[in-house]
């Protein structure tokens, strides 16, 4: 997470297609949207994976990924404005105690990816936290909720003093501006160890059983392109594999995707991979939906104060 860059689609990732494989090409392609409110990372090979490697067009899908920090995946949704959006299930989760319409179609992230991490010359255990500084990118979003999680499981709620500080967690550690900072597993840690940096790190997935990022739609979409979506489940799923069980071909294709890595970074970039890939299996198989474990996410987040009662799963959740 350097410097935010916005981009409207891969330019690099769709000009693979071309050299993808040719298998579906005489089927009519239909269009489909997908907006994720980050920039591009290596955190979403797979999607890179299906459109090189032309699983997205096997199932007759054209698929236009836009990202960038602007993007309100949830409003677009609710406008007709998008297909498909990647966001967290937590915040699917809070919308859907407003009952706005949308559902998660094919869970992403099977483990929790929040972590809080510190320095480990100056922290030992989170009740060291207790009067020090936290810093989080926001002040909502899974950032936000992983870090309530864990403030509640170790009695820190109110004993901390909690900042946002954007983007710049590495920075902000390193320099002593904040003693812990809430981030990615698959991302911060990986780039702190690397520069030599000892630090104490707290995964929220050890602590909670809190459902993660995940594919959603909105009602009307699943109901006008149900055989779409199932086709895009199917694609996804067959790119998730894939990838894990080709991760340097994966890996490639990514920095072909993402552009603009430097060399230096490669290595951070494979790294960052590998532990990505660890969010994604499922006893149950890729991209499968835990109605128990949103069952169990949604009566947390009632415990945490954060959604005022529990609502039915089928709300948010959409089983092809």
């Amino acid at each position: 997470m350097r410097t935010p860059r916005i981009a409207t689609g891969i330019a690099a990732a769709l000009a693979l297609v071309i050299a993808a494989s040719a298998s579906g090409q005489g089927k009519p392609l239909q269009k489909l949207g997908l907006a994720i409110g980050y920039i591009p990372h290596v955190q979403f090979a797979p999607l890179y994976v299906g459109i090189a490697k032309g699983f997205y067009r096997e199932e007759g899908i054209d698929l236009n990924l836009n990202f960038g920090f602007q993007y309100d995946v949830f409003s677009l949704l609710a406008a007709g404005k998008i297909d498909i959006g990647l966001t967290d299930s937590d915040q699917l989760i809070l919308a859907g105690a407003k009952n706005i319409g949308l559902q998660a179609i094919f869970q992403y992230y099977q483990k929790y990816p929040i972590a809080i991490i510190a320095r480990a010359d100056a922290v030992r255990e989170p009740g060291d936290l207790r009067g020090k500084t936290i810093g989080t990118p926001d002040l909502s979003g899974a950032s936000w909720i992983g870090l309530q999680i864990f403030l509640n499981k170790y009695g820190l709620v109110g004993a901390v003093k909690v900042e946002k500080i954007g983007y710049t967690q590495e920075p902000a550690l390193r320099s002593g501006r904040v003693d812990a900072v809430v981030c990615f597993s698959n991302n911060e840690p990986i780039v702190m160890r690397a520069e030599g940096v000892s630090i104490r790190e707290w995964d929220v997935k050890d602590i909670s059983d809190m459902v993660s990022a995940s594919f959603i739609s909105s009602r009307p979409i699943i109901a006008a392109k149900s055989d779409v979506l199932a086709a895009f489940v199917r694609a996804t799923r067959k790119a998730m594999a894939w990838t894990v069980d080709n991760r340097e071909e994966a890996f490639h294709i990514s920095l072909t995707a993402v552009g603009n890595v430097p060399p230096r970074d490669e290595p951070l970039f494979r790294k960052r991979l590998d532990a990505t890939c660890e969010l994604f299996p499922s006893p149950k198989g890729y991209g499968s939906m835990d109605i128990d474990r949103y069952k169990r996410s949604i009566a947390e987040l009632v415990s945490l104060g954060l959604i005022p009662a529990a609502y039915p799963v089928d709300r948010i959740v959409k089983v092809f």
